[in-house]
């Protein structure tokens, strides 16, 4: 199956460590963890830093790694008012907690801790799949060190099945799938509308059960 369930320290894709700052990614509804690393391009996704203690943090960030820089994946802040993006700092984080785009590293964000924080979720940001291949994202604690990650979240991303993009996978890819079924010359960069999903140059029933591992699947 396309989709492989995460273990050990990325399980529901975060580390929870007791009184630590950690991350962990759900869907787009914000609630639903995601408990695999192989999304769909276009899929959707929320990257919540959250902590299990009501103590002042100093600060970190959260980047896509330099290497993985070929946009693979975006992350995107919220409420940005010309300095910060005021809309990623939720009110767990306590009093004057800011987000800052980041500078010193990859793409992504320098997180500040506020005054008087609760114990829960304190930052929140969008992740966005937009092209096959790995991504990293590397969240950095700087009370804990400033030069390796804490927590890093891998995501495989792999050839939408969404063929119709109506941001869930459905009866209506699958007739298009039929549409192109025992189809030959299949070829780059359309690949038979993306139905040819392992790219072997025909649609068969291998691209069939690619196609069934995301069954009802969203991308929203």
């Amino acid at each position: 199956m396309a989709k492989q369930i995460l273990v050990a320290v990325f399980f529901c894709m975060g580390s929870v460590a007791a009184g630590e700052v950690s991350t962990r990614v759900c869907r787009a509804d914000g609630n639903t963890p995601l408990e695999y690393i192989d999304i769909m391009v276009g899929t959707k996704l929320k990257i919540i830093v959250s902590s299990d203690l009501a103590e002042e943090w100093y600060a970190g960030v959260l980047v896509i790694e330099e290497e993985y820089m070929q946009n693979r994946g975006v992350l995107y802040g919220r409420g940005f008012d010309g300095n910060q993006y005021a809309g990623s700092c939720l009110p767990d984080a306590g009093l004057f907690a800011a987000v800052f785009p980041a500078v010193l590293r990859g793409q992504g964000f320098e997180l500040v801790g506020g005054e008087e924080p609760n114990a829960g979720d304190w930052f929140i940001f969008d992740y966005n799949a937009i092209d096959i291949g790995d991504c990293n994202v590397a969240f950095y604690d700087y009370e804990i060190s400033e030069t390796e990650p804490v927590d890093v979240l891998s995501f495989h991303h792999v050839r939408t099945r969404d063929f119709d993009n109506n941001t869930k996978v459905d009866f209506a890819d699958f007739a298009i799938l039929a549409l192109y079924w025992q189809e030959t010359g299949c070829n780059a960069p359309n690949w038979c509308e993306g139905t040819d999903l392992d790219t072997n140059g025909s649609v068969d029933f291998n691209d069939l059960m690619l196609f069934s591992d995301y069954w009802l699947e969203t991308t929203q």
